[in-house]
């Protein structure tokens, strides 16, 4: 069969007609959200078995927020991002597209860019309208966001407020959280998507943390209309404080936390006590291991969303945040479920492999039309997966339509490893609740731990660690469940920058000759010697702190003693430093 390019014709015929059908039952009164709406929606795009595919339609157009200063976003240039056009070529990326991603290649200094949230306003020379930072009420604002925007949503869509639902578990409760059951369109869809920061008590803030905090409500929650909310998921490190135990020791820990007043209503608290008490069959509970408890037990006691994304603090996006993440969420919708966990496990490196659609042709060859998964990769463990099946029984019947348009239950953040293929993983031999028969099962890491989850991919996660113990190691655990579960996975193809462009050896032990050299359709194993850190976005690397100071204008000691110059990412002219359009991980502050 014909591969189509992943925005191809056959496709777009294929979204017209779903666009057509929806108008259609718009103009005779169905409610935009009504469950017959979606099961005739989805049955149009499939048949027999594809009747499982939900495909939403798009939502009304977003109603302006007010934002800090008290102005409507839209009207508000005090508020806004200043874009610069400079005469500079656009730094090519080592790992992913702009183009294909489908985001902006701007440029902004780091005043263009943190000015509207306070970056230099202690300056006489600050040329926007000063915010009294302190009473600024960021959950206030989401709310009210939301609430303008209340019609655009189904009736499932609440508001988010932070007040103490979570609670411990106990036996009375345990009948009453088991989820396991619910398929995976069994979900009513709310529209609306979580962005999960994570934090700790004890944690020093700097005012660059809060330049990005604050920009990333009002670039997503705020200029979306309520389609993202951001939460502040703060770990409260001392077990004693028994948080749990009564409102007055939560409310207690909360006020000694030291959370900036602007981001209190939106802080969600969570300690071991309350993990030791949901999941017992697990003993170990630490970030490294399971990064995601505190994010599952979230999804299960806030349902207002249909995704959750973990963040970190020490992420940055060097570009409009809200635009990105529309950029990623709608190329995962419109990547096929065909051959998407091999795609993973590519880089997209565009001079050697061209466009995604290129890449997408490789990885189909170098499998034969066929994939390795399709459909639950069955594990005897899980013998009821919530995912939906194939539309036949052999992949290479399907001419990558399946999928389309559905939003992805994980998208991850870079590529995917099959553990058994990687002697090199530190976790790989991690992996507890599983009987002797089955101690290797089929599992898949994707660092760093940074992904989106529908929520009923975490309940489904939830109810096996709750009920039978079963864990993997943090960066595998949403992609690993996903597969197990039969669930989309996708990996946007998202702008990298390699510190040592140059290095040959350093590019080639990255890309280790892509598809075409491989002989079964998945990367080939980790190379014995680990690749030099200097990426824009990994685990561990100290290039990004390297990029934020020279954009700042800052001295410090850089990573690499040999490379003092202005980073190759960045651009200067007339003494001013740009910074194109990429996300970063880590920043440390």
């Amino acid at each position: 069969m014909a591969l189509p390019s992943l925005l191809g014709a056959v496709r777009w015929r294929r979204l017209t007609i779903v666009a057509v059908f929806i108008v259609f039952i718009w103009m005779f009164g169905l409610a935009p959200h009504a469950p017959e709406m979606r099961t005739k929606v989805a049955g149009l795009s499939t048949s027999s078995h594809m009747t499982d595919t939900l495909i939403l339609p798009p939502l009304p157009e977003r109603v302006p927020c007010v934002g800090p200063r008290g102005q409507l976003l839209s009207e508000s240039e005090d508020d806004a991002l200043w874009l610069a056009d400079i005469d500079k070529p656009y730094p090519v990326p080592f790992v992913g597209s702009h183009q294909d991603l489908g985001l902006e290649q701007t440029w902004m200094t780091a005043e263009g860019r943190y000015g509207a949230y306070g970056y230099k306003d202690e300056r006489p020379e600050y040329n926007r309208t000063r915010v009294d930072w302190e009473r600024v009420d960021w959950g206030d604002l989401q709310n009210k966001c939301f609430e303008a925007n209340a019609a655009r949503f189904p009736e499932a869509a609440k508001k988010f407020t932070n007040e103490k639902r979570i609670k411990l578990r106990n036996d009375r409760s345990l009948e009453s959280w088991r989820v396991g059951s619910r398929t995976w369109k069994e979900f009513t869809p709310t529209r609306r998507t979580a962005l999960v920061v994570r934090g700790y008590t004890g944690y020093k803030y700097k005012p660059e943390d809060l330049w990005h905090i604050r920009s990333l409500i009002q670039e997503t929650a705020l200029a979306s209309g309520g389609e993202y909310a951001v939460v502040f998921l703060v770990h409260v490190k001392d077990k004693d404080k028994k948080i749990f135990e009564s409102k007055e020791n939560y409310a207690r820990a909360l006020e000694e936390a030291n959370i900036p007043p602007e981001l209190r209503s939106i802080t969600v608290l969570w300690d071991e006590n309350l993990l030791e008490s949901w999941y017992p069959k697990i003993s170990e509970h630490a970030t490294v291991f399971q990064i995601y408890q505190p994010t599952q037990l979230f999804a299960l006691h806030y349902p207002e969303f249909d995704h959750y994304w973990q963040f970190e603090m020490d992420m940055r996006f060097m570009g409009d945040a809200g635009k990105y993440l529309d950029a990623v969420g709608a190329f995962a919708r419109n990547e096929p479920r065909k051959q998407s966990m091999e795609r993973t496990s590519f880089f997209h490196i565009q001079d050697k492999v061209g466009s995604y659609a290129d890449l997408m042709k490789a990885v189909d060859k170098a499998n034969n039309g066929s994939s390795h998964i399709w459909g639950p990769l069955a594990i005897p463990e899980i013998p009821n997966p919530i995912g939906p099946p194939p539309p036949a029984a052999d992949p290479r019947e399907d001419d990558f339509k399946w999928g389309v348009g559905e939003d992805a239950d994980v998208v991850v953040t870079s590529f995917c490893r099959n553990v058994t293929r990687s002697p090199m993983w530190l976790f790989r031999d991690w992996v507890r609740g599983f009987d002797k028969s089955n101690s290797n099962p089929p599992r898949f890491f994707c660092p760093p731990a940074v992904m989106r989850g529908s929520r009923a991919l975490y309940l489904a996660i939830h109810d096996a660690q709750m009920r039978l113990g079963l864990a993997v190691p943090s960066e595998a655990t949403l992609p690993t469940f996903a597969v197990w579960h039969g669930l989309k996975v996708s990996y946007p193809p998202q702008p990298w920058y390699l510190r040592d462009v140059d290095n040959v050896e350093q590019r080639e032990l990255w890309f280790r000759g892509g598809a075409a050299a491989s002989s079964d359709g998945w990367v080939g194993p980790d190379p014995e010697k680990i690749p030099e850190r200097g990426l824009t976005w990994w685990w561990t690397s100290k290039f990004p702190r390297r990029i934020m100071d020279a954009w700042f204008k800052l001295e410090r000691e850089p990573d690499n003693a040999e490379q003092k110059d202005l980073p190759y990412v960045l651009a200067e002219k007339d003494g001013e430093i740009y910074i194109p359009n990429f996300a970063m991980h880590p920043v440390k502050t």
